[in-house]
């Protein structure tokens, strides 16, 4: 019973929500059945004392049939689904709830449609000042408009032959603004994406999207201002100006986006810091762990009141990177437990490791990541690059060599990877075999491969390979 759709469904919600259901449930417009009632009620007492043991469907049956009768496998899985669906609706209704604006939209339409003349005017009004005080202004926002738009528009048709002018370029301003936004996101997404994996996109018309609010501007949208702006950042890092504009309109517009875009939004700015201080400019690591303290204090950076394992990484890399080794380790503490539960344990396990390698506790280090298996490709790969460097500082030769030839095969095989990243892992196993066969004493060999070290463009880890080239060059 507890790995069925029904309790996952259902183990997420909290009190309030588990109330809001209830009260759902409830109610003889949506439901009728008290076994249903009953079955919710005994999912619910359940889920909070998880630890005990797990009734049969039988034992279940007598505790919410009533009065009793025989067991019916047929009927209790008929229950289940129905209870089920009615959780899915309850899910539908809130989102629904929660969007007044969509809902004005469609009573604009129920209006149309039952011909009810006299609610127009006061309809129409209520869209009005629902739309003025939305606080909320993504690109989803735009669309709402367009929607809202189009049926005052099918309204205005009736009775035909009106003399005023009909409110089609509201129509089309509207759909424009939301399709221009959506497509700068997703393209976005794209350009991030293709940065770790070798995938393959088709855009349609972004080049001439692209161009067209560059002439056009759209100082007045926000979410195409961000995203254009963001998108700048990924085309042109080179360029610091594209990362200090979106600062500012961070600064000036975040607070018209709903948390997830939020998200999306300082990511492109972490994102950013990540790329500029792995390319040679160190001061973009405060940069970064000033911005990941920010967030942490405004709790921008939490979707629903969780961290993801990414962003929690990230930040444990930028303070380790500081030597803010107190910090870290509090922080890995504290926020573990904004983690997602299935994925925590994995997530602070590597950031241990993460602290210990930083600590130059490198036992630590492999006894920690022996025990993780990453499906993520990035956590993967830096894990293992984290346990290639351990080997080497620990001075075990023979298990450094059995290793990198295990990474070896495991990046000649992985599909996900781009070319370009697996021709920068490969790079930095060569250059590791060579390292770990110098002898200290061979000058020539080792400025040979601090020659090499530099001069190869995609060198993963090419600090700590220097720092170790300069520490045998004494």
């Amino acid at each position: 019973m507890r790995s069925t759709k029904l309790y996952n469904a259902l183990i997420q919600l909290d009190g309030y929500e588990f109330n809001r259901l209830h009260r759902f449930l409830l109610s003889p417009y949506f439901n009728r059945s008290e076994s249903i009632v009953l079955l919710f009620e005994w999912i619910k007492n359940d889920l909070k004392d998880s630890d005990k043991a797990e009734l049969s469907k039988e034992e279940i049956w007598q505790k919410i049939i009533t009065p009793p009768e025989p067991f019916d496998d047929g009927r209790f899985r008929k229950l289940q689904s129905d209870l089920l669906k009615l959780v899915e609706e309850y899910y539908a209704q809130e989102t629904f709830e929660a969007n007044p604006i969509h809902k004005a939209k469609y009573l604009l339409e129920a209006i149309l449609e039952r011909r009810l003349d006299k609610l127009e005017s006061s309809a129409i009004k209520t869209v009005q000042n629902l739309s003025e005080n939305q606080k909320l202004k993504p690109a989803s926002y735009y669309f709402y408009q367009y929607e809202i738009e189009q049926s005052k528009y099918d309204l205005s048709k009736y009775p035909i032959g009106r003399s005023s002018k009909f409110n089609i370029e509201d129509i089309a301003i509207n759909l424009d603004r939301f399709y221009l936004a959506e497509k700068l996101r997703y393209y976005c997404t794209i350009l991030s994406h293709q940065r770790k994996v070798a995938l393959d996109y088709n855009m349609l018309f972004i080049n001439e999207i692209i161009q067209h609010v560059e002439e056009q501007g759209y100082q007045d949208v926000p979410p195409i201002r961000m995203y254009y702006q963001i998108l700048q950042t990924y085309k042109f890092p080179e360029n610091r100006i594209h990362y200090d504009n979106l600062r500012i309109l961070i600064t000036k517009y975040i607070h018209y986006f709903p948390e997830s875009q939020v998200k999306e939004i300082l990511d492109a700015t972490f994102n950013y810091c990540v790329l500029k201080s792995n390319s040679g400019f160190p001061e973009f690591v405060r940069e970064l762990f000033n911005l990941y303290i920010e967030s942490l204090e405004n709790k921008s950076i939490l979707v629903k009141g969780q961290i993801t394992p990414w962003s929690f990484k990230n930040i444990v890399t930028a303070g380790l990177r500081l030597k803010e080794f107190d910090w870290v380790e509090k922080f890995i503490s504290n926020y573990g437990f904004f983690l997602e539960p299935n994925l925590r344990k994995n997530a602070t396990t590597f950031s241990m490791a993460q602290f210990y390698f930083y600590k130059k506790d490198y036992n630590n280090v492999i006894g920690l990541l022996s025990k993780v298996e990453y499906n993520d490709l990035t956590y993967n790969l830096d894990s293992k690059t984290l346990l290639m460097a351990s080997y080497y500082e620990l001075d075990a030769i023979e298990a450094l060599g059995s290793f990198l030839e295990t990474f070896r095969v495991y990046l000649s095989r992985n599909k996900e990877l781009t070319t370009l990243s697996r021709k920068h892992y490969l790079n930095t196993i060569n250059i590791v075999r060579k390292l770990a066969k110098i002898s200290p004493k061979d000058k020539k060999e080792i400025e040979k491969l601090q020659a090499e070290v530099l001069n190869t463009q995609g060198v993963v880890s090419k600090n700590w390979i220097l720092e170790k080239l300069a520490l045998l060059n004494k």
